[in-house]
């Protein structure tokens, strides 16, 4: 346990200094007082896994990275067809993950097939907007797009790439269903909340349909 612990405190100081952290400054990011970190990274305290997790996360580093090793495994993802995991959300929208996840990772790409009217910050949503990038690139049909005050719709083979901060929306539109992939460099702890917004944006898409 105290060698599991050393390196757990290890890899917190190591990551605040690459990432130019003070105490004070990961301490506002994760939640945990700048004093506790301080007695995590000199093993004066064994934290809790709830503190431990809120650490990660102001790191944005995954919480199973502080117990698993760092090898060549985790660092180069392939993703076999056979494999890539499908969701489907409420018969409107089709993702599909493409891409392996490797250590840290800021990257993921999905391909996304979308009902008519159904897309990401649709009417009776908040626009979406998140630190990061995003590229759209349509496969087939049409999506209309507004992204800060631009407004424009992509047709197969039109993309587009953009800084993610800026509140967007995209939508397929006209009669038939809109294939595109999506490529977003996003904080990991935001994956889980972008899933539970597409969800949402089908179930209220879902709703209307019935009224």
């Amino acid at each position: 346990m105290n060698e599991e612990l050393k390196r757990i405190a290890g890899r917190i100081r190591t990551w605040r200094n690459e990432a130019s952290l003070t105490l004070q400054q990961l301490g506002t990011l994760s939640g945990v007082s700048a004093s506790t970190i301080h007695k995590i990274e000199n093993l004066q305290t064994v934290p809790t896994i709830a503190v431990l997790l809120k650490v990660a996360h102001g790191l944005n580093r995954r919480p199973s990275e502080l117990l698993t090793e760092s090898n060549i495994e985790n660092q180069v993802a392939i993703a076999r067809a056979k494999d890539q995991k499908r969701v489907t959300i409420r018969e409107r929208v089709d993702l599909v993950h493409l891409i392996g996840m490797i250590s840290h990772n800021r990257l993921d790409a999905w391909r996304v097939r979308l009902e008519p009217g159904a897309g990401a910050g649709m009417n009776g949503g908040d626009p979406w907007k998140f630190q990061g990038e995003a590229v759209l690139l349509v496969e087939d049909g049409a999506l209309a797009i507004e992204i800060g005050e631009a407004k424009d719709v992509l047709e197969a083979g039109d993309s587009v790439h953009f800084d993610s901060s800026l509140p967007h929306r995209w939508l397929a539109t006209g009669e038939r269903p809109a294939t595109a992939i999506v490529f977003a460099i996003i904080p990991e702890r935001l994956q889980g909340d972008l899933m539970s917004r597409i969800s949402g944006a089908a179930e209220r898409l879902e709703h209307k349909s019935t009224e």
